[in-house]
């Protein structure tokens, strides 16, 4: 998970300083949580509002530029994460369930 963090975070960094968004607003407030349970994820709302394409408002629905900073590298980090999980045995898990075994 420790990994996946830092791929995530360097995905995002690399990508929205390519979009121009290098004030330090931008990066400050996000982060990440490794626990034995999982990953957690904090980050700000601008983040999704720049990811959205469409934005409704009282005139309707407004076409706007996406910058997608975080679903499309959320997402597609989650799916190595979940590959990882079911394949990905490390060699230690691999003798602790053999041990189970006898």
């Amino acid at each position: 998970m420790q990994d996946s963090s830092k791929d995530i975070d360097q995905a995002q960094r690399s990508y929205m300083s390519s979009r121009g968004f290098e004030t330090n607003e931008w990066y400050s407030g996000r982060g990440f949580t490794v626990t034995e349970n999982g990953l957690d994820y904090t980050h700000l709302k601008k983040h999704r509002f720049v990811d959205m394409k469409m934005r409704t408002s009282k005139k309707g629905k407004n076409r706007k530029k996406s910058h997608p900073i975080h679903n499309r590298i959320i997402w597609g980090h989650y799916n190595n994460i979940i590959k990882e999980l079911h394949f990905g045995f490390t060699n230690a898990i691999k003798d602790e369930l053999r041990n189970l075994e006898e």
